[in-house]
């Protein structure tokens, strides 16, 4: 193999695990644009490695018949040792929280890109080229289908009582934040002694109201907190 087939390869690596790590990186995920460059590099650099020991041993033999019941390459042990290595590099960007598991779809992108990486590796430029639009397709234009018709928001509101106010309210919205949990609106219900909120939220259906509820009740300050519609 000479070194412009080599240098085509890896810069196709780049371009394509640079293309679907640019997504994850817009979507502020954990992992972004330089990991999945990196992931797509190695797992090239790797098949790239497995074809030089097969065109290795192929010269060897040839060079000394003798051998050829000796010498031998398994095509597809360094590429099983990628896809496993890369799934717990995956693992580390799932993130589990109290309502929500966040980060499988980052995860799965990982895994994929590595797999475009083999096959950029092992010379399968229509494999290559077709999966990572692929993937650069159900990325973008999926998540769009999957918010309209499958993942639909339920507007819910909550009245939740306090005693800091300030300090609640940080906390609450925190909270909101990091389940990906949009607020709609908040209404403050102002009394002599009441210390009182409405929080209008868009909660989407894969998480569960009353564990939110148990979540936001668990903040300090947080004295009650009830679904009222």
């Amino acid at each position: 193999m000479n070194i412009y087939e080599v240098a085509l390869r890896v810069v196709l690596a780049i371009i394509i695990g640079g293309v679907v790590g640019f997504n994850r990186e817009y979507e502020n995920r954990p992992a972004g644009f330089r990991t999945h460059v990196l992931v797509c590099l190695g797992a090239t650099v790797a098949a790239l490695i497995q074809v030089q020991l097969g065109y290795y041993v192929i010269d060897e033999i040839a060079r000394t018949p003798n051998l050829s019941g000796v010498l031998s390459v398994d095509t597809g042990r360094v590429i099983c040792q990628v896809i496993s290595g890369v799934g717990f590099l995956g693992a580390g960007t799932i993130i589990r929280t109290k309502v929500s598991v966040k980060g499988l779809t980052t995860a799965a992108s990982i895994w994929a890109v590595a797999c475009v990486g083999i096959a950029v590796g092992m010379g399968f430029y229509t494999i290559s080229i077709l999966s990572g639009i692929g993937i650069v397709i159900v990325l973008v234009l999926l998540k769009r289908f999957e918010y309209r018709f499958i993942n639909k928001l339920d507007t819910i509101k909550f009245k939740i009582e306090y005693t800091d106010k300030i300090k609640v309210i940080k906390e609450i919205n925190k909270t909101l934040e990091a389940d990906e949990i949009t607020i709609k609106n908040i209404e403050f219900i102002n009394g002599d002694d009441r210390r009182e909120c409405i929080y209008t939220l868009l909660l989407p259906q894969t998480i569960k109201q009353n564990e939110l509820i148990s979540m936001i009740v668990m903040n300090d300050g947080v004295i009650k907190a009830e679904k009222i519609s």
